[in-house]
């Protein structure tokens, strides 16, 4: 797979020697000192959709769960105690580029979260990793969740939906947490910057309407599309894409990070392009054999960009400041040929 790195790699690697290599999370010594930023005051307070959550000190050891906050906190140079299993299809617990960033720290990957078969967190082992901080800003942590994780240490859920989150407002949330907002800042700027430079090339965008979902399965008597308040509808529209009338109407109201359009009324849905994520070529061939979906404009007229690798699926789900450089050179020419036929 083609990877583009930025100046936030390089410099990961100019500071590796200064990594500790221990049971904790790897850190800089001083990695506002070795990025020639100022360290954030602490403590810090931090809002979200359970309160307000104070840190008093700068963080260690860290555990982030859900997505995105892994991919940040690495970036900073802080590499977690434990993350979330990603394990997906091909990928396997860990996402390559967050692989590659802990590789290019020289330090060892973290742990992996286990779940209970009924989905429960295993807060014996969340205890036992002695967390300074745990990171949720985007997952879907619950109200209980949330109260028993803040006894083993202060907690950062979410914002206001739940797996609804723009990677930005992560991204500065997990610089505030652990005192690099400055650096964090940066790394927002050199994304942006990537994001700028595609949108940039590709202004037939500007034209074109998206709906961004998921592959129909049999049995479900609706097509899921995701809201603007969603990280890969903010992504799609920051590389100049325009939402479709009908998700925009539906994400005035919404209260999930998704809403669903039952088959009988896909043709409301009146959008240019259609991009989806499946867990399979064979999934979305099955797909196509509904009438109902099969007939739906962007897909009767060819214009689908439908993710079957799980490395694709991943980093549109949760774009970060890793993921992004990792999948655009891919993503945006195949969007472009699409809109091109």
């Amino acid at each position: 797979m083609r990877l583009t790195r930025s100046a936030r790699a390089i410099t990961a690697l100019a500071v590796a020697s200064a990594l500790l290599l221990t049971g904790c999370s790897t850190v800089v010594d001083d990695p506002a000192e070795a990025e020639g930023a100022a360290s954030d005051a602490f403590p810090v307070t931090l809002e979200h959709i359970y309160g307000e959550t104070t840190i008093t000190e700068k963080p260690e050891r860290v555990i982030t769960i859900g997505w995105n906050a892994q991919d940040v906190s690495v970036a900073l140079g802080v590499v977690p105690v434990a993350i979330t299993d990603f394990t997906w299809g091909t990928v396997d617990k860990y996402l390559p580029w967050f692989v590659e960033e802990v590789d290019a720290l020289d330090a060892e990957l973290p742990e992996i979260l286990t779940m209970s078969d009924a989905g429960e967190y295993d807060y014996e082992q969340i205890l036992a990793l002695e967390p300074d901080v745990i990171l949720a800003p985007h997952s879907g942590v619950t109200e209980e969740e949330y109260k028993r994780l803040t006894e083993i240490a202060p907690t950062v859920a979410y914002d206001k939906v739940a797996w609804g989150a723009d990677w930005q407002d992560v991204t500065r949330t997990v610089g505030a947490a652990l005192g690099q907002s400055e650096k964090a800042e940066e790394l927002l700027t050199e994304t942006n910057a990537i994001i700028d430079a595609h949108a940039a090339d590709h202004p037939e965008f500007e034209d074109a309407t998206v709906a961004y979902g998921w592959a129909w399965v049999e049995g479900d008597p609706a097509l899921g599309f995701y809201m603007q308040s969603d990280a890969r509808e903010i992504l799609l529209e920051q590389l100049g894409f325009q939402p479709s009338a009908k998700v925009a109407e539906l994400s005035k109201d919404a209260t999930e990070f998704y809403e669903y359009v039952s088959l009988e009324e896909l043709d409301t849905v009146d959008a240019d392009l259609y991009v989806a994520w499946s867990n399979s070529q064979e999934e979305y061939d099955a797909m196509l054999k509904n009438p109902l979906v099969a007939d739906w404009a962007p897909i009767a007229d060819g214009n689908v960009y439908m993710m079957t690798t799980q490395e694709l699926g991943w980093a549109s789900s949760q774009p970060s400041v890793l993921s992004i450089p990792f999948s655009l050179d891919i993503i945006v020419p195949e969007l472009a040929a699409v809109l091109a036929d």
